[in-house]
């Protein structure tokens, strides 16, 4: 591929598309209300000039767009005011993603979007149309792949062996305990924060006056009716994104296909997946199910925490057979110790101070504040959930921490993957012989660590020990304890 080659012209539709979408809302308030008195000709002018210049963009930036692979490295040429050239070498590449829009689907065509590592959470290469077979092409070539037809028959084989797909149970038992629902009320709250700036104020003082006015079961009624709404939109959306979920092995890559209405297929090369991610969601951990997570240099967004969905569920009796034949690269493993008994006082402690303020503040100034008081024994049990879930291990150079945010998380990284290991210890931890334990890992977005608190210190230096190589070994390890 040392030929500079194009993207297919249906990416000037869809930059037009992209470009009108951008300018909606602007142009609607430019339409509707900065009419005033009435339209003249400059109104039109400014329309026919934006749309003119919307349109022209797109071809010229279509025009100048070109991509070609030399001395392996991805070398993109583009804008026509400001001349942009982009090298990207291969070693850099973490993934390849393929996907497929309404418009995309229509023209047979797909959308390629590379990534990086430390690429901050956005794709460093968005190609908008390509067809399919110079979609794959370039694919191949930057993964240095180039297989006969015979061997690609046989790959067709193995991939079939190592499919995983997510069945409809398995996908709606994923969506209805997704804990979408506070991302939906999050929207939901700030669309409701802009309202008042457009509904008219009789309106706004007449629905203020009837909530007001309303009994306790009507308000409750009106609650539980947004969170069942919420919850049905978080819902679809999830049926939507995951929906036709297959996870396959090929070789050295694993490609995941899914989506619905956006058909997606991501592609990571085994040997840059830095670690795995297990997370038991608080609706999923009573059932036993939990959705495992690969952390590479690319993929995933913000709602992914920017890592990327291995399987949305799957029950955690079948995680270690289905990992063992996924990646027996990563040796994975249950042998998880618990805290020390002297760190949980501290646990508990850490959940119940910030809750300390707001009781005083409400006892103080609101009627019956004082069963406010309640929260206390509240934080103290989340402060033991955290302690009694947090845990570490390490055995075949693999290192496992365990730990609790909202949902409970186990961490498995090999010892190459591991780009920094450290021991941060407070003064009170020091007094207790106590330390937190983080490991820094290769991702996407400048980088992740991941941290248990209040490990033995002894274990902490171990532990350290085992990483730098040197004369420590986890017997040494299993003696000092």
């Amino acid at each position: 591929m040392s030929n500079k080659k194009r993207l297919h012209p249906v990416a000037m539709l869809l930059s037009f598309a992209k470009h009108v979408k951008e300018a909606a809302l602007p142009l609607i308030i430019f339409v509707f209300v900065g009419s005033g008195d009435g339209y003249s000709w400059w109104h039109f002018l400014a329309i026919g000039g934006l749309l003119a210049f919307t349109i022209g963009n797109g071809i010229f930036s279509w025009l100048f767009y070109t991509y070609h692979i030399e001395n392996k490295e991805l070398r993109i040429h583009q804008g026509f005011i400001f001349r942009k050239k982009r090298y990207i070498p291969r070693e850099r590449i973490q993934s390849i993603d393929f996907s497929q829009g309404i418009i995309q689907r229509v023209f047979g065509l797909v959308k390629v979007q590379i990534e990086t590592a430390g690429g901050g959470g956005e794709p460093e290469v968005v190609m908008s149309a390509l067809r399919r077979s110079d979609a794959d092409l370039l694919k191949d070539e930057l993964y240095e792949r180039r297989k006969s037809i015979e061997e690609h028959t046989e790959e067709e084989s193995v991939t079939r062996s190592l499919q995983y797909k997510l069945t409809w149970r398995q996908l709606l038992i994923a969506a209805s305990t997704s804990g979408g629902i506070g991302v939906i009320l999050s929207f939901v709250a700030a669309i409701g924060s802009q309202i008042d700036n457009i509904i008219p104020d009789e309106f706004y003082m007449s629905v203020s006056e009837r909530v007001m006015n309303a009994t306790l079961p009507f308000i409750l009624a009106g609650a539980a009716f947004l969170l069942l709404l919420s919850w049905f939109f978080a819902v679809l959306g999830t049926v939507l994104k995951y929906g036709g979920f297959v996870l396959s092995r090929v070789e050295d890559d694993l490609i995941i296909n899914r989506g619905i209405l956006e058909k997606r297929q991501l592609t990571i090369p085994v040997h840059r997946i830095q670690a795995i991610r297990v997370v038991e969601g608080l609706l999923r951990q009573p059932f036993g199910y939990s959705v495992v997570y690969v952390e590479s240099g690319g993929g995933g967004g913000e709602d992914e925490q920017f890592s990327t969905v291995m399987f949305p569920l799957i029950k955690r009796r079948n995680l270690k057979g289905f990992l063992q034949e996924v990646l027996p690269e990563v040796s994975i493993h249950e042998d998880c110790r618990a805290l020390p008994v002297k760190a949980r006082s501290r646990y508990m402690v850490r959940f119940s101070l910030p809750v300390l303020i707001p009781i005083g503040l409400i006892s103080f100034f609101v009627p019956y504040g004082y069963f406010s008081v309640l929260l206390l024994p509240v934080a103290c049990l989340i402060g033991y959930l955290h302690y009694r879930d947090a845990g570490w291990g390490w055995k075949q150079g693999v290192a496992l921490l365990q730990f609790r945010q909202i949902g409970r998380t186990r961490i498995y990284v090999a010892r190459k993957r591991i780009q920094a290991m450290e021991m941060q210890t407070t003064f009170f931890q020091k007094y207790r012989g106590l330390t937190t334990f983080q490991v820094s890992i290769l991702s996407s977005f400048a980088g992740k660590q991941f941290r248990v608190r209040d490990i033995e210190q002894i274990n902490g230096e171990s532990l350290l020990n085992l990483y730098s190589y040197s004369s420590n070994n986890i017997n040494e390890l299993n003696k000092k304890e």
